[in-house]
């Protein structure tokens, strides 16, 4: 798995390069919407937050381009039945909110393109920094007895969001875009449980957003089939 996601990377970069050699056709967009996550206290989708992003997306090409997103946002996981575990020893924590901001580029596919709509979909990769944080406010990573001896994680992660993407644009050159998918981030301790919950899954996030885009260098083909 890790050998294919170091392709995955490398592969990324030298697709990102040579697209943005190719033009200058691109638009820009913010973007915000829902961010659920799935985790050991929360083992299903179930728990809305937020996810708020700006990104630039370069769009010279008829099926393969490319974009730039950064992201911010927060969940929240909670299962009250860790109460009834034996906490003499350690102090599990029954609820986890979790910030995160992360930066990625995201190489896509379109299967339908004209001038002034599109489907496609993406397959990105990059980093996220996360922090997590129980009902008091206090950061969990720093609370070494809320998991098993010896148990640490760094607050840094790789992602390889996984999106589909619809957009449509107005004369104008504005436009929007629905957005919805899964960050996939390569973690397991988004809600700071792995040991004592499953730690042959890694988390993960899904979100659906809606974007306000603006055209840059737009031009609609009235001609086009």
């Amino acid at each position: 798995m890790r050998k294919q996601i170091e392709i995955l990377i490398i592969f990324n970069f030298l697709f990102a390069f040579s697209v943005l050699g190719q033009g200058e056709n691109k638009f820009v967009g913010l973007s915000f919407g829902t961010a659920i996550p799935k985790t050991d206290l929360e083992p299903e989708y179930s728990q809305p937050g937020f996810q708020i992003s700006a990104f630039m997306h370069f769009n010279k090409n008829r099926w393969l381009n490319v974009g730039f997103w950064i992201s911010g946002g927060e969940i929240q996981a909670e299962n009250r039945q860790v109460r009834f575990f034996d906490q003499s020893e350690f102090k599990i924590n029954d609820f986890a909110r979790t910030t995160y901001q992360s930066i990625h580029i995201e190489p896509s596919i379109h299967f339908i393109k004209k001038s002034n709509y599109s489907i496609y979909l993406s397959q990105g990769f990059g980093f996220s920094r996360f922090t997590v944080f129980d009902e008091n406010n206090f950061d969990l990573a720093n609370q070494l007895d809320s998991r098993s001896q010896g148990e640490e994680y760094a607050n840094f992660s790789l992602i390889l969001p996984t999106t589909l993407n619809a957009y449509y644009f107005l004369e104008n050159g504005f436009g929007i875009q629905l957005r919805t998918g899964f960050i996939n981030p390569q973690t397991d301790y988004l809600d700071n449980i792995s040991a004592f919950g499953n730690p042959d899954n890694n988390d993960n996030i899904f979100i659906l957003q809606l974007s306000i885009l603006k055209q840059l260098n737009f031009k609609i083909s009235k001609n086009e089939d």
